[in-house]
């Protein structure tokens, strides 16, 4: 017998199942930082989790949600990351590299990988290369909302138990988001709001070759924020927002007890 949350899952597999499969999706995953906390000098997106390492799985995700190629950017450790991905190739992959030499930010990071989708014409998924429970179905429900948003884009929201250090969701009055203020930026009313940004997003690329290069870096980190795009896409229509209601999904391996801890709950989940 089904249970009512078995149920909800099920309907929301349905409903994420509708893509607009015309509009063609190319991803983007971040995959530059060393990864520090991991408290070893192997890139953090290669430690491995059943099997493989951090980055496949986020890679995994975007093919099964439609992504025709991806681009994996990458800096530290980045000859590393090259050769293990290319000596796990799977079958029908097409995956580019783009060098983030200088770490300035997640927005710096993705304006390196632009002149790898140059000629692409759709929608690109961005991802982080640490988030290993990432679902297909919760990439092809950000397409679809993409594809409605007036603004081009669309992003994902959890809310986790305790929301320290991750960047609040500001909706507007339309309940469409109208900036992401990043935790040390935000004030004690924007720090009370509950809603957090997953850090999974779906863009038109004209909308990301339009703006990502405007951004600036006048913020607490002196960085270029991939989430200052929100406020900006704003300004011209509508950015969907899909939320999560698994926080585990997009949950990020900053130490080995995360990475520990989110195999565990993988091998409990069994495939998906």
């Amino acid at each position: 017998m089904h249970t009512q949350e078995q149920e909800q899952e099920q309907e929301q597999e349905q409903e994420h199942a509708q893509v607009p499969s015309s509009v063609p999706v190319v991803a983007v995953v971040l995959a530059a930082g060393k990864g520090t906390r991991m408290r070893s000098d192997v890139p953090k997106v290669l430690h491995e989790l059943a099997g493989a390492p951090l980055v496949r799985y986020p890679i995994r995700a975007a093919r099964a949600a439609g992504a025709r190629e991806v681009v994996v950017i990458v800096g530290y450790g980045a000859d590393a990351v090259r050769a293990r991905l290319r000596d796990d190739e799977e079958p029908g992959e097409r995956i580019r590299f783009a060098l983030q030499a200088e770490q300035r930010g997640t927005g710096h990071a993705v304006l390196c990988a632009l002149p790898s989708i140059a000629g692409h014409e759709g929608a690109v998924y961005i991802l982080s290369g640490d988030v290993p429970l990432l679902r297909a179905s919760t990439l092809r429900a950000l397409h679809g909302a993409c594809a409605r948003s007036s603004a081009g884009l669309a992003l994902a929201s959890f809310r986790p138990a305790d929301s320290a250090g991750y960047g609040r969701v500001i909706r507007g009055a339309d309940g469409g988001a109208v900036a992401i203020r990043e935790h040390r930026d935000a004030s004690p009313a924007e720090r009370a709001i509950g809603e957090c940004n997953a850090g999974v997003y779906c863009v038109d690329a004209g909308l990301l070759r339009r703006v990502l290069p405007t951004l600036g870096s006048a913020n607490a980190q002196g960085e270029i924020y991939l989430t200052d795009l929100v406020a900006q896409a704003a300004l011209e229509g509508a950015v969907s927002i899909v939320e999560i209601a698994d926080p585990l999904e997009v949950a990020g391996v900053n130490t080995p007890e995360q990475l520990r801890a989110l195999e565990a709950e993988l091998r409990r989940r069994g495939p998906s």
